[in-house]
C-alpha cells in the first residue's frame, strides 16, 4: 500500500515536472515570437525611413580617356534598390553607375551612356516601372550607337532585400525579376547582370532570432534569383562573395543596411569583372570568387565579410548549420 502511494506521489510529481517544463517552453515560444516582431518592426522602420536618404539619380555621359574614344558609344542601365543606387555618397562620382561607366569607358575606349533608375527600399513589385523607365529613355536609345549591336548594351539589377523586409506572398518576387530580365533582353536587346541578394543575416548589430531568420530567408531567395538569371540567359553576381577582404565597418554604411563607399566600389569592381569575362575584353579576370560553389570552398581566413561566403545562397539544398 506504502509502495502504491509511493509511485502515486512520483508520479503526481512527473506530471508536475512535465507540465512546468511544456508552460516554460510555451512561454520562451510565444517570447521569442514577440521578440522576433519587435526586431522586424524596428529594422522595417528603419528600411522605410531609407526611402528618404539622399542619393544622385544619374543619367550621364561618360567619356572614355582623353584621346581614345572609339567614336561609338555603349548603353548601361543600373535597376534596383539601395545596394546599387549609391545611397548617401558624398561624392556623385564614387557611386556604382558612375563606377561602372567609367571602367567600361575605359574599357571599351568608348563614350558610355548610362542611366540608374535604382532607388532607396526598392521593392520588386517597382522593378516593371523601372524597367519601362529604361525602355522608354532617349538617352539608352539604340539609334545614338553606330554599331548598334547587343555586345555593347548592359543591365544591372540589384533586387530582393525589400522583399524580406516587407515579406509577400508566394515566390518573392522571382516572377517579376523573371520578366523584367525578359523585357530587357527582347525589347532592349541589353545584356542583363542580376546581382542576387545578399546574406542579410550577416549585416552587423544584428541579434537572433531576426538573426537567422534574415539569414536562411536571403540564401533561400539568393538562390532562386540565382537560377531565375541562367534560366533567362543573364549573368547572376554574389553580392556576398563581393563584399569580402576588410572589415565589416568599412564596407557597410554605419546604419549596416547598405554598403559604404568602399563598399559600392568593390561592388562595382564585380559587376565590370563580370562584363569584361563576358565579353573577353583584354583584361586579366578571375572570377573564381564569384561563383558560389567556388566562393564556399574557399579557406582563407582573412576573406570575413559582412555577409559570409558560406551563407551565399546557391541552387544546391540550404543547410542549417550555424555561420562563423
Amino acid at each position: 500500500m506504502m509502495a502504491e502511494k509511493g509511485e502515486n506521489l512520483m508520479g503526481k510529481r512527473m506530471l508536475y515536472a512535465l507540465a512546468t517544463m511544456t508552460g516554460t517552453a510555451v512561454g520562451v515560444g510565444a517570447s521569442a515570437v514577440g521578440l522576433l516582431r519587435h526586431q522586424a518592426g524596428s529594422l522595417r522602420r528603419a528600411f522605410d525611413d531609407d526611402v528618404n536618404r539622399h542619393y544622385e539619380p544619374v543619367t550621364e555621359a561618360i567619356p572614355p580617356p582623353e584621346g581614345d574614344d572609339d567614336g561609338d558609344s555603349v548603353a548601361l542601365a543600373i535597376l534596383g534598390d539601395s545596394w546599387l543606387c549609391g545611397l548617401e555618397v558624398e561624392d556623385p562620382t564614387r557611386t556604382p553607375p558612375h563606377l561602372i561607366a567609367r571602367g567600361l569607358a575605359r574599357m571599351l575606349s568608348t563614350t558610355v551612356r548610362v542611366q540608374s533608375t535604382a532607388r532607396p527600399s526598392a521593392l520588386s513589385e517597382d522593378l516593371p516601372a523601372q524597367v519601362g523607365e529604361i525602355l522608354n529613355s532617349a538617352s539608352l536609345s539604340r539609334q545614338l550607337s553606330q554599331r548598334r549591336s547587343d555586345d555593347r548594351r548592359f543591365a544591372v539589377i540589384s533586387i530582393g532585400t525589400g522583399d524580406i523586409i516587407h515579406p509577400i506572398h508566394g515566390t518573392i518576387g522571382i516572377p517579376v525579376l523573371n520578366q523584367a530580365i525578359n523585357r530587357l533582353q527582347r525589347e532592349g536587346r541589353y545584356t542583363v547582370f542580376v546581382l542576387v541578394c545578399p546574406n542579410l543575416g550577416g549585416l552587423p548589430g544584428l541579434r537572433d532570432p531576426l538573426k537567422t531568420s534574415l539569414r536562411r530567408t536571403s540564401r533561400v531567395l539568393a538562390g532562386s534569383q540565382w537560377l531565375a538569371a541562367l534560366a533567362a540567359h543573364a549573368v547572376p553576381l554574389t553580392a556576398t562573395q563581393s563584399l569580402s577582404g576588410t572589415t565589416k565597418a568599412s564596407l557597410l554604411n554605419e546604419s549596416g543596411r547598405f554598403p559604404s563607399t568602399l563598399g559600392y566600389a568593390q561592388l562595382s569592381s564585380t559587376v565590370l569583372a563580370a562584363i569584361a569575362e563576358r565579353i573577353d575584353a583584354p583584361v586579366l579576370v578571375d572570377r573564381s570568387l564569384d561563383i558560389p560553389e567556388f566562393a564556399e570552398r574557399s579557406s582563407d581566413p582573412e576573406a570575413n565579410s559582412p555577409t559570409e561566403a558560406e551563407d551565399e545562397a546557391t541552387p544546391r539544398e540550404e543547410s542549417d548549420s550555424e555561420v562563423r
